[in-house]
């Protein structure tokens, strides 16, 4: 079963750097692109997705739904099942990233902008844990 790619932020430049950078290093080549947290949520509560493999990108500061809300609502749900979640952020807030290194759902987070190094470097990543 393919893993699908999606990234979620309120932030489009964001988006579409994000989206080029994982075409380019290979992750994937149409990645989903969510500009709330409630429209990720919808999608992903779809009966035809609920047990689909996921890497989900997402942004802590979003507006409504913040990504600490999203993977709660996730969880609640019994919806992160085959979803490995990475957080993307601007934060350098050390209480954020205590609380990201203590949640088992975030395999990690990582800092803005994403290069395309630190993209090439999450992609071997990515693929020896999947291995």
């Amino acid at each position: 079963m393919e893993t699908k790619v999606l990234i979620i932020d309120d932030d489009k430049i964001i988006c579409k750097v994000t989206k080029r950078m994982f075409q380019v290093s290979g992750l994937s080549q149409d990645p989903l692109i969510f500009n709330s947290g409630e429209n990720a949520i919808h999608f992903l509560k779809k009966d035809k997705f609920k047990e689909d493999n996921f890497i989900i990108f997402l942004d802590i500061n979003m507006p409504l739904i913040n990504g600490w809300d999203f993977i709660d609502i996730l969880a609640r749900e019994n919806l992160l099942n085959n979803k490995d979640v990475y957080l993307i952020t601007s934060s350098i807030d050390p209480s954020d990233h205590n609380r990201a290194n203590k949640n088992i759902h975030i395999k990690d987070i990582l800092i803005k902008p994403i290069t395309l190094a630190k993209t090439k470097e999450l992609v071997v990543r990515i693929n020896n844990s999947h291995n």
